[in-house]
């Protein structure tokens, strides 16, 4: 195959315009080991090409050894979270205090008591107050939609 032929169908397959049987001719001239010093960056394009073809794909061997991967890991995932779980449910039982937060003085009682529902009530009156403002956006959508 003549330099310029090789040059115009490596133009054409640049552009992807290309037909099978002329790839076939580019791929043969680059992998002829003959090839112009101005078109030999190419060689390693179409020398891929012809490895790419060779190579094989061995699924079963990468499945089997991934499956058995797998199952080793899940079987240490799984024996790690059941002693983490026993050492957590241990920790939880010795570390629990059995303080309801009672007082033995009806006075503290009492006052503590008042401190809880004032703090409560304090909390839950600024909430309504938002809903001041809701209500008023309320009546304004309305005016608006009847208009």
């Amino acid at each position: 195959m003549d330099l310029k032929q090789v040059e115009e169908l490596l133009e054409k397959y640049l552009d992807a315009a290309t037909s099978l049987k002329e790839e076939e001719q580019l791929r043969a001239y680059f992998n002829s080991g003959e090839v112009a010093p101005h078109l030999i960056e190419y060689q390693a394009l179409f020398g891929y090409f012809h490895q790419a073809r060779q190579e094989q794909y061995k699924e079963k061997e990468i499945r089997h050894s991934f499956s058995y991967n797998r199952k080793v890991v899940f079987s240490w995932v799984g024996i790690a979270a059941s002693i983490l779980l026993v050492i957590g449910l241990f920790l939880n039982q010795s570390s629990q205090t059995h303080e309801f937060g009672t007082y033995d003085d009806p006075e503290v009682a009492l006052q503590k008591t008042k401190e809880a529902l004032n703090f409560l009530s304090k909390n839950l009156n600024s909430g309504t107050q938002d809903l001041g403002y809701l209500q008023e956006f309320n009546n304004a959508k309305n005016q608006i939609l009847k208009n």
